[in-house]
């Protein structure tokens, strides 16, 4: 019997980059298309292009763009599903991803985007978008998660306003990745306790703050978290990039924990691996470190005494596991 295959996050995401949309969120390529004019992104165009994966999918063949994605699934044939993908419009836009511009204040040493990330304003504005998106019925108000990552949100211009319009239309789904430079006071308008803050802290110390982010901000960076634990309802993530030779080792995790601890309700931490080894420069072998392996005994033992939520992304659990990069 023939397969059929589909994706909801295809069907229901939108990710905007600086030149184009991508209809995932995936870490592979991903379905997207070109748009020679952003102001003409409505219903109409959004369709058309989405169509033509949506279709494919459900035919049994995987576009070039999804392969090596985890996230389409095979489907029963002969269902009610077979609808949805013949028809796109059905499918409600549930996921919103706020990733067209790139400036930012710090400039990280492991930052894939420090090449443009301070000159280059967006080329073009999202916020018209959305509003023409709710304008035509195509966003699903009930189950909308906004969420905004690219540069520094502090410097995004629309920031605020995208903000209002999505409270204005019952969205209270946000995930916002900020540096935690500058405070952020639309954060306090989200009431919803749903929605979440990460910064990528990386560290727990103001020496080693500033060796990765090559900026002395440590001090106003827990400050604001201060702020936003004691000012609004959010979760707060903190996150930690393992860099080899540079916050490698078992006191400065140490140290970042305590500060978790003390800083974040919900005691939520991410520990990730250098995307530069794993993920940039894959073509190149890398090999884990063995102290990776201690910090991270360190931190399962730490987590638990302490009632700490810890987490890795899949990718990263991966290469642990293996022992290198390779794919």
């Amino acid at each position: 019997m023939k397969k059929s295959y589909r994706c909801k996050k295809l069907e229901t995401t939108l990710h905007f980059l600086p030149k184009q949309i991508k209809f995932c969120c995936s870490c592979a390529e991903g379905p997207y298309f070109e748009i020679a004019n952003f102001n003409q992104t409505d219903k109409k165009t959004i369709e058309k292009a989405k169509s033509k994966f949506i279709k494919k999918l459900a035919s049994g063949k995987i576009p070039k763009e999804c392969i090596g994605c985890i996230d389409y699934k095979e489907t029963p044939p002969k269902t009610l599903l077979e609808k949805l993908f013949i028809k796109p419009k059905e499918q409600k836009i549930q996921h919103i991803i706020v990733d067209h511009f790139k400036q930012c204040d710090c400039n990280c040493i492991y930052c894939s985007q420090k090449i443009i990330h301070k000159r280059n304003l967006p080329q073009y504005n999202i916020l018209p978008i959305i509003q023409q998106l709710y304008k035509q019925d195509m966003i699903d108000r009930d189950n909308l998660l906004i969420e905004f990552q690219g540069g520094n949100v502090s410097m995004l211009e629309e920031f605020g306003g995208i903000i209002e319009e999505c409270l204005k239309n019952q969205c209270q789904n946000f995930k916002i990745l900020t540096n935690g430079i500058k405070y952020l006071p639309e954060l306090e308008k989200i009431k919803d306790n749903n929605s979440s803050v990460s910064v990528s802290l990386d560290c727990g110390t103001r020496e080693t703050f500033a060796k990765i982010k090559n900026i002395d901000a440590f001090d106003a960076v827990i400050a604001n978290l201060n702020r936003i634990k004691e000012n609004t309802n959010l979760s707060i993530e903190l996150k930690y990039i393992i860099i080899k030779d540079v916050n490698d080792n078992i006191e400065e995790v140490k140290s970042f924990l305590n500060t978790a601890k003390t800083l974040i309700r919900n005691r939520a931490v991410i520990f990730d691996i250098d995307y530069r080894d794993i993920m940039i420069n894959r073509s190149n072998n890398f090999k884990v470190p063995a102290n990776y392996y201690e910090i991270m005994e360190f931190v399962q033992q730490y987590s638990k005494e302490n009632f700490i939520n810890y987490n890795m992304p899949d990718f990263a659990k991966s290469v642990m596991a293996k022992g290198n990069n390779q794919i």
